[in-house]
């Protein structure tokens, strides 16, 4: 039977936006670098949501937040890959949204409570193998 390969490592561009995520690194904690326009973000560990749903798996990070006013999160779908061999990169297409979540200190406001834009992502997937995590298990 073949070994199965899920990539770890993503790079994802769009229009304004690169994202850099990695399911591990050499500490073992995920990582997520989100540059929009000339601010560039940087996310670790529980920063980082992950949710797996039936259209692939849904990568969250909060990246602006006024009290009793509202958050702001960007959100990206990674579908599910299987590389052909260790040294494979594979090209794929997906979405990326940021979402205002509108808030207030006497719970949620009238109307709309979110507000989205999408950004069309084209990004690579490959595995990479993180030394000293593994030298740390060993």
């Amino acid at each position: 039977m073949a070994q199965t390969l899920a990539p770890n490592q993503y790079e994802l561009l769009g229009q304004g936006v690169r994202i850099d995520y990695s399911t591990s690194s050499f500490g073992g904690k995920p990582q997520l670098s989100l540059k929009k326009g000339r601010t560039t973000l940087n996310f670790t560990g529980d920063e980082i949501g992950v949710q797996d749903t039936k259209i692939g798996a849904l990568i969250t990070v909060t990246i602006a937040s006024t009290p009793d006013q509202s958050s702001t999160s960007f959100s990206f779908l990674l579908p599910a890959i299987q590389l052909a061999k260790e040294t494979a990169k594979q090209s794929f297409q997906t979405i990326g949204v940021t979402t205002v979540h509108k808030t207030t200190i006497a719970g949620p406001p009238k109307g709309v409570q979110q507000v989205y834009k999408s950004v069309q992502l084209r990004g690579s997937a490959r595995q990479v193998e993180f030394l000293a995590n593994k030298a740390a298990g060993a």
